[in-house]
């Protein structure tokens, strides 16, 4: 194995802003616009926009302490700044336990794509699930690692070339749907809205489309870029740029295609309602689409997409999950060695760390995968709910450090954001929450196991930091029991539980930030932590 080195500052403002849209740009551009649809009918054009307000509040205020503190692996590392290490370990374990997911999906979602083509049939098995979807044979499994390592090896090879790829393929994985978008569009009629009204399921047809629908899974792509923010050159500009604007770009694409496929939808097929709608199921629904339009070129060019698009995403994602990985070394959770850097600059450790888990993942899910997407959302979403916190303590802790990047009116869009985190974890409903209880006390059980081993860990966690994580984390499983989504109780009418949500949030928010370090202990933890000093030469971060 390589000597451990620091990681180098490979990537430009274009470079890292594509690391986003390359994220955001994956399976979900493919089967999002089907499934928002099956939730909110019409009105699935208009969850795309609420999110993407939603999580640009959750990315600004991560904008301006990741250009203060750009760091490898920012989900997980960035709390340690503020609350101390147990915190980052409980963060960055619950980011990772979704993280890990990601690549596994996005391979999944390509290969699904290809076996549209009789070639490549033998990569699933014959009978279809129950949503549509198929199991993995074991040769498909087999398809599977090879793709995974692909991932792996280009991401071995330095963030650099990592980058130079991925640009490419974003640039094509934006083309491919503009022209999608253009070619539906000259076929839009108003009639599928008209058959059925715009919000047969209102409200809460659109709020379900955010989250179950997809929606929070694509757009929450925007995270690797946060991830690659020790890596990025100019930090103080490079990541608030591609943290909001990969987010604003993505959200006119996607919106745009959502307005097209609606308006495609052939009204006939409406008969049982937009709950109802199945273009192609799991397997194709931009392809059937098109297909049944007679545009059959076109349709050929999505399967091209199918590939391209989570192929990239999936390259984004290894690329990211191994920086997370290092972060929950860093903390302490993963054994140090871990968090070793190679001669060109990777964790590569980690990845092939993440890969072994990866690859468990195919294997556990590969007859119901798709419940991998609602695990990956809800633990991203919920990891992120200390950037509005740190962002505001460290106001407090480090007053006179340089900030490249500065919010203005900090205290209410830090609120905000808070509360945004609070109500997709609500709308992601009770039946993902009470899954995600799961690893989350294998986390627990980890940390025993290295705190059993290191008994020195224990004293360097800060636990009174930390005390206000577990209240937060049953009011929101008791919130999700009681609301009306994913298996909920429907308690609380529609309006009412969104006042509780937000109530609940802001004052977990003034607990927790009044739980951060003390002052100097957060001077400290940030005092190796530099910004680049010229365009050409950064220290090690």
């Amino acid at each position: 194995m390589d000597e451990p080195q620091a990681p180098r500052r490979s990537v430009g403002t274009i470079g890292l802003t594509f690391v986003a849209v390359g994220g955001v740009v994956g399976s979900g551009l493919l089967f999002a616009p089907l499934f928002a649809a099956q939730q909110a009918g019409p009105a699935a054009i208009l969850a795309w926009p609420i999110a993407a307000l939603m999580l640009v509040t959750v990315a600004l205020v991560f904008a301006e302490v990741s250009a203060m503190l750009p760091v490898v692996g920012g989900l997980g590392r960035l709390p340690t700044f503020s609350h101390g290490p147990g915190v980052g370990v409980a963060i960055g374990w619950v980011a990772w336990v979704g993280y890990v997911t990601a690549a596994p999906i996005e391979t999944q979602a390509m290969l699904e794509y290809a076996s549209n083509d009789a070639a490549f049939r033998w990569l699933f098995t014959e009978d279809a699930s129950a949503n549509g979807s198929s199991a993995l044979s074991l040769p498909g499994v087999g398809a599977a690692a090879v793709v995974m390592v692909v991932f792996t090896a280009i991401n071995a090879y330095g963030v650099a070339l990592f980058a130079r790829i991925n640009t490419a393929l974003t640039w094509v994985k934006l083309i491919i749907p503009v022209v999608i978008t253009i070619a539906l569009l000259t076929h839009f009629s108003t009639e599928p809205i008209r058959e059925t009204g715009f919000a047969p399921a209102g409200t809460t047809g659109v709020l379900s489309a955010i989250t179950t629908g997809g929606v929070v899974f694509a757009f929450l792509g925007f995270r690797h870029a946060l991830d690659l923010a020790g890596e990025a050159r100019r930090p103080q500009r490079t990541i608030p740029v591609a943290l909001v604007g990969g987010i604003l770009i993505c959200a006119v694409l996607f919106t745009l295609l959502q307005l097209a496929f609606v308006g495609a939808v052939d009204p006939s097929e409406l008969d049982l309602g937009w709950a109802e709608l199945d273009k192609g199921g799991a397997n194709g629904p931009l392809a059937a689409i098109l297909t049944g339009l007679g545009m059959t070129a076109l349709a050929k060019l999505v399967v091209a997409d199918a590939i391209l698009g989570p192929f990239g995403a999936g390259l984004v994602s290894t690329a990211s999950t191994g920086r997370l990985a290092v972060a929950v070394s860093e903390n302490g959770l993963f054994p140090r060695v871990i968090s070793t850097f190679s001669r060109r600059g990777v964790p590569l450790r980690a990845m092939v760390l993440n890969f072994v888990v990866g690859m468990a993942l195919l294997l556990a899910f590969r007859d119901g995968w798709s419940e991998l997407l609602s695990f990956n959302s809800g633990a991203i979403v919920l990891s992120m709910c200390m950037g509005p916190i740190t962002v505001v303590a460290l106001r407090r802790q480090l007053p006179d450090r340089p900030r490249p990047f500065r919010i203005p009116a900090l205290g209410v869009l830090a609120r905000v954001a808070f509360v945004v985190v609070g109500l997709i974890i609500y709308w992601t409903g009770w039946e993902t929450m009470s899954k995600l209880t799961i690893p989350i006390a294998v986390g627990f059980v980890v940390l025993g196991w290295r705190v059993a081993r290191d008994r020195g860990l224990v004293r360097s966690l800060a636990l009174r930091s930390l005390v206000w994580l577990g209240p937060y984390y049953v009011g929101l499983l008791a919130l999700t029991f009681a609301g009306r989504f994913g298996g909920g109780q429907d308690w609380m009418p529609l309006g009412i539980d969104m006042l509780v949500v937000a109530a609940f949030s802001l004052v977990m928010f003034e607990w927790a930030v009044s739980s951060r370090l003390a002052d100097e202990e957060a001077a400290i933890a940030a005092a190796d932590v530099r910004l680049e000093r010229s365009e050409g030469t950064a220290p090690e971060a």
